[in-house]
C-alpha cells in the first residue's frame, strides 16, 4: 500500500512539473529582428565616413574597483567637459579607408597639414585611434551611433578613461 501511495505521488508531482514546464515555454516571446539586430558586430568598413560629435558624457571606468568619491567624480566631470569644447571646435572626425583618422578644424584647407591626426587599426569589432589614451571606437546598432570610450591613462591626473563620447555619421 506505501508503494502505491509513493508511486502515486511522484506521479502527481512528474505530472505538475511537467504542467509548469509546459506553461514556460509557451510563455517565451520570440525576439523581433529589430530587437536581434541590436548585438551588432561592425565590420572595419562601417566606421569609415564622416562623424560629427553628438553626445558626451563621464562615466566611472569599468575596472574602477571602489565606487568613486564624489571628488573623483567632480574632477571626472570638469575634464569631460573641457575634452568636450576641444571636440566641438572641430568640425567632424574623418575615418579613411586607408587606416587614417583626421579631426578636421572649422575652415582648414584641404592642403593645410593635419593638426590633429593619426592612423588606426580594427580589432574584435572595435576601431582604435593610435593615441596615448587608446581611444575605442565601438557601433553597437547597424546603422547606429559611434561610441568613443578611452582604454589607457596618459598620466595619472588624466581621468581619460571616464570619458565616453556619441559620434553620429554624416556622410
Amino acid at each position: 500500500m506505501q508503494n502505491r501511495a509513493r508511486a502515486s505521488r511522484t506521479a502527481v508531482l512528474s505530472l505538475a512539473i511537467g504542467v509548469m514546464s509546459m506553461t514556460a515555454v509557451l510563455t517565451v516571446v520570440p525576439v523581433s529582428s529589430a530587437k536581434a539586430q541590436e548585438a551588432y558586430l561592425p565590420t572595419q568598413k562601417d566606421f569609415i565616413g564622416k562623424w560629427k560629435l553628438s553626445s558626451a558624457t563621464s562615466r566611472p571606468p569599468h575596472d574602477m574597483r571602489h565606487a568613486p568619491t564624489p571628488s573623483q567624480e567632480a574632477d571626472a566631470t570638469m575634464f569631460q567637459e573641457t575634452v568636450t569644447t576641444s571636440y566641438s571646435a572641430l568640425d567632424y572626425l574623418e575615418i579613411t579607408a586607408d587606416g587614417r583618422y583626421i579631426f578636421h578644424r572649422p575652415g582648414a584647407l584641404a592642403s593645410a597639414p593635419c593638426a590633429w591626426c593619426g592612423a588606426w587599426s580594427f580589432s574584435r569589432g572595435s576601431l582604435w585611434l593610435k593615441q596615448n589614451a587608446a581611444p575605442r571606437l565601438d557601433i553597437h546598432a547597424k546603422s547606429g551611433e559611434m561610441q568613443m570610450t578611452f582604454t589607457a591613462e596618459t598620466d595619472e591626473k588624466s581621468k581619460y578613461s571616464w570619458l565616453v563620447f556619441g559620434w553620429t555619421k554624416i556622410e
